[in-house]
């Protein structure tokens, strides 16, 4: 079976799909949570130290360390999520619909936005940063900072097909 020469991906975005991309993003891809993380285990190092030395009002500076090395990570995750689900409705991505379409051939990628008039644009796939094949999606990054995300089963061929498409046009190395 011949390999094709264009991929046409009229992309249907949902809620999920959008929420598990923004996830991807910031937390796996970015690592967004780590000086949070770091910050916390500071404090409650320095709480447990407090605790050790047995003064007086070291149960209480303990006590506040703990709670603000605890609640830090809870609120800056909490208010993350809130933030993408409040993007998500903004976005009005339920019921699913069409934002834009990709279409990929030999020379490049071409974009069409769905959802407003604008130019469409034309990116060679030297100029493409990296792709992540997750569940169900493909993560498409064309820049440092912004992604097309390709849900599974809506490209004109196979998703496998599609990946192994974006290999040979990407590198393997950048296809993770």
């Amino acid at each position: 079976m011949e390999a094709a020469k264009t991929i046409s991906i009229p992309v249907k975005l949902d809620e999920k799909t959008f929420r598990r991309f923004a996830r991807f993003d910031m937390l796996i891809l970015r690592k967004k949570w780590v000086r949070p993380a770091v910050f916390s285990a500071i404090l409650i190092a320095f709480a447990i130290i407090a605790l050790l030395t047995r003064k007086e009002q070291s149960g209480m500076i303990a006590a506040v360390l703990l709670a603000v090395g605890i609640g830090l990570p809870l609120v800056y995750i909490g208010t993350f999520l809130s933030q993408v689900n409040m993007h998500a409705v903004r976005a009005g991505l339920k019921p699913a619909r069409t934002v834009y379409t990709l279409t990929l051939g030999e020379a490049g990628i071409h974009i069409e936005n769905n959802q407003k008039k604008e130019a469409s644009q034309d990116l060679s796939w030297s100029s493409a940063c990296q792709a992540f094949r997750k569940k169900n999606c493909i993560y498409l990054y064309v820049t440092p900072q912004k992604a097309f995300l390709l849900p599974g089963g809506q490209a004109s061929v196979p998703d496998e097909e599609l990946w192994d498409f974006m290999k040979k046009h990407l590198g393997a190395e950048k296809c993770r």
